[in-house]
């Protein structure tokens, strides 16, 4: 599910009042905890910037109430000592400015940049319509945000995260540009490995041949593959309570599962002394009852650590 930046501004407000359990938050927009601790990563970077913007562009463009040499002197400690990089160029996109950090994150000397338009960190990866409507944003007097994929003098790609914003002279027309700038690669690249390992954990189980369940101990269907739907006769969507799923499930003696079952007390949170193999009856919403034999295993979920029940399903008259 693709979520929009106001649902992922509206979840990280969540998140930031406390009010929902991050593990309720991620059943219901069904994504990972981890993915929710990025969403506020992002949200907490965005905001940095934009405040780091903010601050330079108003010491740059209001005099009153100081001498320029003290103003001067406020303004160069918070350009060189920003924790972001701080690139200024004219209004034709020359540079005319980067502090220390642009020298430790591109690996450029200021002397071999001063002059230059910034694209001499370009990738060839961000699209050019991406470009041009940076250009046609900040033309316009607004401030642009985004990310880039830049390289590095040392032709090492990385990510950063972006605010740029117009700087107007007294006569009202644009005199600079300023990109305050955080590096992002370590957070982009979590981001896309724990992408691919859930995708290879679902391609992995959607492939095999019999049916695989897993339930946190909540009693909520964390995962099931085609084949357990198949079985089941219903559509097991992840986020669903165990219980309410439209199925009954009985014991070998054809009796509701009691407090003593092997599935029960797992679910339950106790800790069986070893895997077990269980007859199971599961009877789907068209009636009759489809015996299978079920492998039990505790295990525990990679975000949260909570433990949950791993179902693998054979039909028991293969068994």
């Amino acid at each position: 599910m693709r979520h929009t930046k106001a649902t992922r501004e509206q979840v990280v407000a969540a998140i930031r009042s406390n009010t929902r359990p991050l593990l309720e938050l991620a059943r219901e927009f069904e994504v990972s905890t981890n993915t929710l601790r990025a969403w506020l990563r992002e949200s907490n970077l965005r905001q940095r910037s934009q405040e780091e913007a903010r601050r330079i562009a108003t010491t740059l463009t209001t005099p009153q109430g100081q001498a320029p040499a003290q103003r001067d002197r406020l303004l160069m400690h918070a350009l060189e000592h920003s924790p972001a990089t701080i690139i200024i160029t004219d209004s034709d996109g020359r540079i005319v400015y980067a502090n220390p950090k642009f020298v430790e994150t591109t690996g450029y000397e200021i002397s071999e940049v001063i002059g230059q338009n910034p694209r001499v960190l370009k990738s060839g990866i961000t699209a050019s319509a991406d470009y041009r409507k940076l250009w046609k944003t900040i033309l316009s007097g607004e401030s642009w945000r985004g990310n880039f994929r830049n390289r590095r003098k040392d032709g090492s790609l990385y990510w950063e995260r972006a605010s740029i914003s117009p700087v107007f002279g007294d006569d009202g027309k644009i005199t600079h540009f300023m990109a305050v700038k955080e590096d992002i690669t370590e957070l982009m690249e979590t981001e896309l490995a724990s992408r691919k390992n859930v995708s290879m954990f679902r391609s992995m189980f959607a492939a095999l041949p019999f049916p695989v369940m897993l339930v946190d101990f909540r009693g909520f269907l964390q995962y099931a593959n085609q084949a357990a739907e198949l079985l089941c006769g219903i559509a097991l969507t992840a986020g669903n309570h165990f219980a309410q799923l439209n199925l009954r499930w009985v014991d070998a003696e054809g009796h509701a599962l009691g407090s003593d079952h092997p599935l029960v007390r797992l679910l339950a949170g106790e800790e069986l002394t070893e895997d077990h193999w269980t007859r199971l009856g599961i009877v789907p919403p068209t009636g009759g009852v489809r015996w299978v034999d079920g492998f039990l295993q505790r295990l525990s979920l990679p975000e949260t650590r909570d433990h949950a029940a791993l179902l693998v399903i054979t039909p028991a008259e293969a068994a």
